[in-house]
């Protein structure tokens, strides 16, 4: 009686709970778990929330009823998308993203295991072991699986059962429909090798398909997949589904083409796909009428194949492709676009047979193109640029070509000019952030929405942002982090989409001719979406491989869409032909890996062989010469090497790939990208003007960060000897980072030393925020030039962002991916450097809009032309001092433990002492560079700096104060804010 009361009592309570009236701008997320084990657990919210919420801060819950943990999560009034996580650190609850919209209500309930989101309660008081739409079973092998521990537990018979039409259905009795595979436990359990290729399950058990049955496995991969453990009593253990992805790898790589190959005029597509059911080849016009469907023939290897003649030339084509797929459940019959396309029709609706060796695609000039010589990668640097931000705002430019490829072929244009000024004073290369076929941009100009004449609000209204944000998923601006197809540029970059490939082509000649090579922004750890999603390409066509999932089987999204599995061969293959191609077909320089750490080293190695063997006879293009570079942090799924070792900071050690120096960033501009909003740093006040906020004590900071600073002067190198702040000679690795090592670098190519780059406030914001703000704004120039001084001079490859040597502010937005043309315009002229134009967008920013506010409202904080000009002189003097010597590109770490060494100098000031022989390269026997962020003059007297005299550069600069710095026999004196570069020979 009491148990029926109790129950009776839940059952009532959580109707209740159910029927909740809740106020429009709020949504309620119910979170069930069988065991009421409740403690830790937080939701993580995004999209049109208003809610400030982190990873490591996720919402806490609101209450608890009948059984039910609750959030009450706070919209906006006009909220169109809730995406949401339920995890208790970085364990998810079920793992895959949950999406909830108007149309579905204002609740959802979530319970334990499931990766159902339901929108009415579900019935949890009668419950079935197990779930068949969870992917808890993990193939290692052809016929290995890894379990949880408590699956595989002695006397339980284990059994794999399978079914073409997924006819597998869970009850009180266990799995039932299909056919059954047996499986036994393998004595001695998990491998050394197995948990080095999976460290995450080192603590399953291991099974396998029994010897009689292993035949049987291939065909029962392209169909619905489960695992039951059952007590000899009956009792059912567990039952779950499985991934697959390593199964795969053992039994169907490929090394043979895909995509469209040409003998001739005649082509053949390949496309792998082996856990199809079938494949249909669907051919059509570009517009995608008089489409007619082909069959295609499966090889061995999984691979689908069609030839046609020369009459497909020009022809779009699509992909039927018929397979299981886990995220639905269900088998289905997909129409998708061939993931090795080369061409596209408008927004991607279509794959198209084109023929990039075609003469068609191939600007005049295209197969002579020479390239801005390289004598190291020690000598590169790098200036980051979006392609619309360069024209969108150029009137030198005609209109039908600003924010497109064909902009780079204006010479007489501001921009170009700009770039060439650059290049003339040493800059050796453009960053470009993703070209590629982008998910989010339309490519149908007449749909682009414009949030329409903003100038007429105040430079501290919210109006401006309110306008960009009502049309910031239609209109033509989005950063490109979204990768759709990767081998095809991006459409709404062109002035004709069609003809994108000639556009890239000309843009990249038109770079090679300023003097810059081009390198390329790639994205390869995450899709724009996957599973059975419009936008899902690699996942509608084999389900489950391509994306790395969690223990659970749902894809992880640590870096915020849909990870992607690159230790896995084919996806590996992926990334790697997509290098290739784009350094044979497009010229491309060098790659920059988006969140880099996310790949494994081995990842890295294959893209580093494959490029390595492009030669200039056989493929136009010397692969050695293209550099790799890319952000190797350490965070998600991947952290700690728990998929294997990832391409992080520290595991990179002697590969000779480049990865971003948070370091020096943080040292330089105080604080860090999480916090820290007004924390001085080296280059922005912290000794000359402090600012009295928490956490810049100056005395106490000055050591640590100069510490930071000089190692990233040595190139951040792990095991470069010096005296640190305290008197301690120390080494680079014994220096620390929080709890990380700051040196990890085995040569200075291997660092990618910078201030400023796309993400987080533009350096010149920065220098707004941390210093005081009655300061005047010439003083503040002479910030931001310390700033550049310690980048451009230092052993390492220097990085900035464009715009920052003209002092481009973005209005303090912290995160412009969508923030449209209005915040992120670049002004090649100089009358507005983007400063004033109101708040900045509230989904990123809104919880320091009453610092932003103040600041933004204020006249004084307007530079004036003589502030840019200042700041973009001094830039190129020290890239022409950085070109002048070798000294300042020393190639290995022991040329640099040799030739760079640092003088006492008093607090706020760092003297960098580089020393060599002389030769074509070098005229200098002796360099010293004075790094002056002091309040005061200061003089340096030892005995190096005897017969030294101002860099040539310097003596001739526009800065008056520069010129003044002096040799005597007292020392080198150096004006307050000050760097001065002093030689001997």
């Amino acid at each position: 009686m009491k148990t029926l009361f109790a129950s009776l009592t839940l059952a009532l309570t959580a109707a209740a709970v159910a029927q909740t009236t809740l106020p429009a701008d709020t949504v309620r997320i119910h979170y069930f778990r069988p065991d009421a084990a409740y403690a830790g657990w937080g939701l993580h919210a995004w999209e049109d929330t208003t809610a400030q919420v982190a990873w490591d801060k996720p919402l806490t819950p609101n209450g608890e009823q009948g059984g039910w943990l609750y959030w009450d999560v706070p919209m906006k009034t006009d909220w169109k998308k809730l995406g949401f996580i339920v995890h208790k650190g970085d364990e998810k609850d079920p793992g895959p993203d949950g999406t909830l919209t108007p149309e579905k209500g204002n609740q959802a309930w979530i319970v334990s295991g499931k990766t159902d989101l339901f929108t009415a309660r579900p019935d949890t008081s009668v419950r079935t072991v197990g779930d068949l739409r969870g992917q808890q079973a993990i193939m290692l092998g052809r016929d290995l699986i890894a379990v949880k521990p408590e699956l595989a537990q002695p006397g339980a018979w284990l059994t794999l059962h399978v079914s073409p039409t997924a006819g597998l259905k869970l009850g009180a009795e266990g799995v039932s429909g299909g056919d059954t595979l047996t499986l036994e436990e393998v004595e001695g359990g998990m491998t050394p090798a197995l948990k080095a290729k999976a460290p995450y399950l080192a603590g399953y058990r291991l099974l396998q398909i029994r010897a009689e049955d292993r035949a049987k496995f291939p065909a029962a991969l392209r169909g619905q997949l489960a695992v039951s453990s059952v007590m000899p009593d009956g009792t059912v253990l567990d039952a779950t589904g499985v991934q697959t992805a390593w199964a795969l790898d053992d039994l169907y790589a490929y090394d043979g083409p895909l995509g469209v190959a040409w003998q001739g005029n005649r082509p053949t597509v390949r496309l792998w796909a082996p856990t199809a059911q079938d494949v249909k080849l669907r051919v059509s016009r570009p517009d995608g009428s008089q489409e007619r469907t082909l069959p295609m023939t499966r090889d061995a290897q999984g691979v689908w194949t069609a030839s046609g003649d020369q009459s497909w030339k020009g022809l779009a084509y699509r992909f039927e492709v018929k397979i299981y797929a886990p995220a639905s459940g269900k088998v289905e019959t997909n129409l998708v676009t061939d993931p090795y396309s080369v061409a596209l029709t408008r927004n991607s609706t279509h794959s198209v047979f084109a023929d990039l060796s075609d003469s068609s695609h191939k600007p005049a000039g295209w197969n002579a193109l020479q390239k801005p010589a390289l004598r190291s990668f020690s000598d590169l640097s790098f200036y980051e640029l979006h392609l619309r931000d360069f024209s969108a705002a150029d009137a030198t430019v005609p209109a039908a070509e600003r924010g497109t490829y064909l902009a780079f072929t204006r010479t007489g244009s501001d921009g170009m000019k700009h770039l060439r000024g650059l290049a003339d004073a040493g800059l050796k290369a453009v960053h470009l952030l993703p070209t590629f076929d982008i998910a989010t941009i339309e490519e149908d100009k007449a749909k682009w929405k414009s949030p329409g004449d903003l100038s007429r609000f105040a430079p501290n209204s919210d109006e401006q942002q309110r306008a960009v944000t009502a049309v910031k998923d239609a209109d033509a601006y989005n950063w490109g982090y979204d990768p759709y197809h990767y081998m095809v540029p991006e459409g709404s970059y062109a002035v004709n989409p069609a003809e994108r490939t000639k556009e890239y082509r000309q843009m990249v000649m038109g770079l090679n001719a300023a003097g810059l090579r081009v390198v390329q922004d790639v994205v390869f750890n995450h899709t724009a979406a996957s599973g059975q999603s419009e936008r899902s390409v690699l996942d509608k066509i084999v389900p489950g491989y391509y994306h790395r999932l969690n223990v659970n089987g749902g894809v992880e999204n640590s870096t915020c869409c849909s990870n992607t599995a690159t230790e896995h061969r084919m996806m590996r293959r992926l990334m790697v032909d997509t290098l290739v191609l784009m350094a044979r077909e497009y010229r491309v320089d060098g790659f920059r890996f988006d969140l880099m750490g996310h790949h494994m080293v081995e990842d890295l190695r294959a893209a580093r062989r494959a490029l390595d063997a492009l030669t200039l006879a056989k493929d136009g293009v010397d692969g050695k010469q293209i550099y790799l570079y890319g952000e190797g942090w350490d965070f998600g799924e991947v952290q700690g090497n728990r998929r294997g070792t990832n391409a992080t900071q520290l595991n990179l050690y002697g590969q000779g790939i480049g990865t971003f120096n948070d370091r020096i960033r943080d040292a330089l501009r105080g604080g860090n990208p999480f916090g820290g909003l007004q924390e001085q740093g080296v280059a922005t006040g912290l000794v000359a003007v402090p600012n009295g906020q928490p956490g810049n004590d100056s005395a106490v900071k000055w050591g640590q960060l100069s510490d930071l600073v000089k190692l990233g002067l040595a190139g951040n190198l792990r095991d470069y000897r010096f005296t640190d702040h305290a008197g301690q000679v120390v080494t680079g690795s014994q220096i620390k980072y929080g709890d990380a090592p700051a040196g990890y670098a085995a040569s200075p190519r291997e660092t990618i030393n910078y201030a400023s780059a796309h993400d987080n406030q533009t350096l010149w914001d920065a220098v707004l925020l941390k210093t005081p703000a009655n300061m005047d704004s010439a003083t503040r120039v002479r910030f931001q030039n310390l700033a550049h001084s310690y980048v451009l001079l230092g052993q390492g490859l220097p990085f900035s962002y464009a715009g920052d040597d003209i002092l481009r502010s973005k209005s303090f937005d912290t995160d412009s991916y969508n923030s449209g043309d209005w915040f992120n315009t670049l002004d090649w002229t100089g009358k507005s450097n983007g400063f004033g134009k109101g708040l900045p967008p509230a989904e990123k920013n809104e919880a320091n809009w009453p610092l932003y506010r103040t600041l933004l409202g204020n006249a004084a904080l307007k530079v004036t032309p003589a502030d840019v000009l200042r700041a973009s002189d001094h830039y190129r003097e020290m890239l022409r001092v950085r070109s002048s010597s070798s000294l300042f590109r020393m190639e290995t770490a022991a040329q640099v433990q040799q030739g760079l060494s640092f003088l006492p100098a008093p607090t706020g000031v760092i003297a960098m002492r580089l020393t060599g022989a002389t030769s074509a390269a070098n005229p200098y026997r002796t360099v010293v560079a004075v790094f002056n962020g002091s309040a005061d003059a200061v003089t340096l007297n030892d005995a190096s700096l005897r017969g030294l005299t101002l860099h040539p550069v310097l003596a001739k600069s526009t800065d008056p104060i520069v010129r003044a710095s002096k040799v005597s026999s007292a020392g080198v004196t150096v004006s307050a804010l000050t760097t001065a570069v002093f030689v001997g020979k």
